[in-house]
């Protein structure tokens, strides 16, 4: 662009948590007109992402994974499904939307028929889990790589019932080529107050040796936090994909679809801010159990993490 000096040679600027100038940036720093801005806020704090290093997984034994699926769906052969708070980095190419952010929550989680305290929050500040804004929707791109013919209905149907359950609305952005997200500030996304969070069907495959032996990794989730000066903090952003292994399950065949479908809830559990819950009869458990919707203890948790404060700029 004539007359831009090169962002390495720009002076004191607000950057990322990358060290990239956003294009918000770039306009002002050299007096070009920029949009409405009200939506960039206060300055917030942004935490260094943390890497996997707490990660929490579903795996299936060593079977053949086509085989595995159906004794998995109907009689709970155990799985291993992954949770990394503070996952991994993308590059935003999407089209970019605006700030929508509403002075009330977007939405009211389904009533829950039978309660249960059977849950637990990814994370915690005090005694107050760790949330979404329920007055801003959650913005998603989805990388196809990977996905299987019919895979992207299972998927919709996944996000649609976690919707429900939390009350969070979720907005699709469409197609991306990202692979990682790794900070909630990107490039490309200036318009929108945070990255969208990231949908991969490619995740590597992985191994997890168990006592009872090697188990295969099916997907893996984490939300991406930001802290404001008021020491109040929420989740803006994320990413969550299934491993190749779970992506090869056949959405054609109802038994695997199901199963498929049971990872993506899970996953997106992780992301809205459910941990694992060691309790075999809820969908959080840390193994597949042959659930395959969420049980009382995951809608308990879920309802109560889509009811938090609005966060307003």
């Amino acid at each position: 662009m004539e007359g831009v000096p090169p962002r390495d040679q720009l002076p004191d600027v607000p950057r990322s948590p990358t060290g990239r100038v956003p294009q918000w940036v770039l306009d002002e720093a050299t007096g070009r007109p920029v949009g409405d801005t009200r939506w960039r806020g206060q300055p917030l704090s942004v935490p260094a992402p943390r890497r996997r290093g707490h990660r929490r997984r579903l795996v299936v034994g060593g079977a053949l994974l086509g085989a595995a699926v159906l004794v998995a769906v109907g009689a709970g052969l155990p799985g291993d499904l992954t949770s990394t708070a503070g996952a991994g980095p993308g590059t935003g190419r999407a089209l970019p939307v605006a700030p929508d952010q509403a002075p009330a929550p977007l939405g009211t989680p389904e009533p829950v028929a039978v309660t249960s305290d059977r849950w637990e929050p990814l994370e915690s500040v005090g005694d107050q889990p760790v949330r979404w804004d329920p007055c801003r929707p959650v913005h998603f791109v989805v990388n196809p790589a990977g996905m299987p013919a019919g895979g992207r209905a299972v998927l919709d149907a996944a996000i649609a019932r976690v919707s429900r359950a939390s009350g969070l609305r979720f907005v699709d952005d469409g197609e991306t080529d990202d692979t990682e997200r790794t900070s909630p500030v990107e490039d490309g996304w200036f318009r929108s107050r945070w990255a969208p969070v990231l949908v991969r069907w490619d995740l590597p495959a992985e191994r997890s040796e168990e006592p009872e032996g090697e188990r295969r990794v099916l997907g893996e989730a984490g939300p991406l936090r930001i802290s404001t000066g008021a020491g109040r903090v929420a989740y803006v952003s994320g990413q969550v994909g299934l491993t190749v292994d779970a992506a090869s399950l056949d959405p054609a065949d109802p038994p695997q679809a199901a199963l498929m479908r049971a990872v993506w809830l899970h996953e997106f559990a992780h992301l809205v801010g459910l941990g694992h819950v060691e309790d075999p009869t809820q969908l959080m458990n840390p193994s597949i159990q042959g659930l395959t919707d969420y049980a009382p203890g995951d809608l308990t948790g879920l309802a109560a993490l889509g009811t938090g404060p609005c966060l307003p700029d």
